[in-house]
């Protein structure tokens, strides 16, 4: 009875702004303003922080976009995104202490329908990351999921509603969400196989690590399908960016690659990848340029297959460490999402390059096609 009420107030409201279009269509080829009809394919969503950026992704192998940014979305990035097949899907947060309340949720759905359908927009990407470790809440999510759903495939089957999740169903974070219905409710999920140290118990001392160690990633893969959700519901989720640690171990050599961190606390953690600061893979690069900061020869860590160096901080002349991902550590692990017939991979967040420096940018996109390959 829920879901038919739904319905009925999703089909006025659709019939209600159908008539009252305060947008025209800002595309020559009119049909560039209805969604993008594609059924089933492998994807590559890139979710986006910047509205200006566009020109200079990598359009040959992009499928989906997530629109995280609160600008309108550009005229000329709809009808190019539409000319090259590539949905444009808004970030969907809901609160989570609001689960509970049907009229709220029904009110949220007709907003998002309302945003989508205004602005020729094809759906919706969940980006809830609270804290849930009651089991009646996280059925809640997954119903407000699947009539989110529901509302938009009523209006049009392509409209695309996906949902991010932690990269393990082991309550990470406390996020002891129901990943199974999660995945019959919605078109694929986004796992984040990144910020995989946001919370490390079983050491005694904490240092800085690898932000997307592919031993995690596969470990996390395989207990999702344990669970019985296929691989092809799953899209790996990678970082264009990494973490910069402070070094407290004040007896270690330079070049030494042990960085003891300090400690920190993160629901209820002590060790904790928080303690260090992200930074983008376009400073990451200025900064392994930059004659005047001292620093380690790119060291490589076989085990966790990533790069990373140690360096003085000009600021406070102190020794920090940095880890992030390259082209060679993200071509390991989508050969990893190939090998596994994951559904795709994603990335978090494509506006972390230089947009002005193709030879050093181009790699890293290249390393994110070989998925397709």
């Amino acid at each position: 009875m829920k879901y038919f009420f739904i319905i009925f107030i999703i089909f006025l409201y659709i019939n209600k702004i159908t008539c009252i279009n305060n947008k025209p269509c800002p595309c020559s080829n009119q049909k560039l303003c209805e969604p993008v009809s594609v059924g089933y394919r492998k994807e590559f969503l890139g979710f986006s922080v910047n509205n200006t950026h566009y020109p200079y992704y990598d359009w040959d192998i992009l499928t989906t976009i997530g629109v995280f940014y609160d600008e309108p979305i550009e005229d000329e990035l709809l009808c190019l995104a539409h000319s090259k097949d590539v949905r444009l899907v808004y970030s969907a947060y809901y609160p989570v202490d609001q689960l509970g309340n049907y009229t709220q949720r029904t009110e949220w759905i007709n907003e998002k329908v309302e945003q989508v359908v205004s602005t020729y927009a094809d759906g919706v990407n969940f980006d809830v990351e609270d804290p849930i470790t009651n089991a009646t809440i996280a059925q809640w999510y997954t119903e407000l999921v699947d009539e989110t759903n529901k509302a938009f495939k009523s209006i049009n089957p392509y409209y695309s509603v996906t949902v991010d999740i932690a990269w393990s169903p082991n309550c990470i974070d406390d996020r002891c969400y129901d990943y199974v219905g999660l995945s019959k409710v919605s078109d694929y999920m986004v796992v984040m196989d990144y910020d995989l140290r946001s919370r490390v118990y079983g050491v005694s001392v904490c240092t800085a690590s690898a932000n997307s160690p592919p031993e995690l990633i596969i470990e996390g893969l395989l207990n999702f399908t344990k669970l019985g959700i296929s691989p092809d519901v799953l899209v790996m989720g990678l970082p264009f960016y990494g973490y910069n640690y402070s070094c407290i171990n004040s007896n270690s050599t330079f070049d030494s690659k042990e960085c003891v961190i300090p400690a920190g606390s993160y629901l209820g953690c002590n060790c904790t990848d928080a303690v260090g600061n992200e930074v983008n893979y376009d400073l990451i690069m200025d900064m392994l340029q930059d004659d005047s900061i001292k620093k380690s020869p790119l060291g490589w860590d076989r085990d966790l297959q990533s790069p990373f160096f140690n360096f003085i901080d000009p600021s406070t002349n102190s020794k920090h460490q940095m880890w992030f991902d390259n082209p060679e550590s993200l071509e390991y692990k989508v050969k990893m999402a190939r090998k596994y017939e994951l559904r795709g991979v994603s990335v978090w967040n494509i506006d972390q390059l230089n947009t002005h420096n193709q030879k050093q940018s181009d790699p890293m996109w290249e390393s994110l096609g070989i998925f397709f390959k």
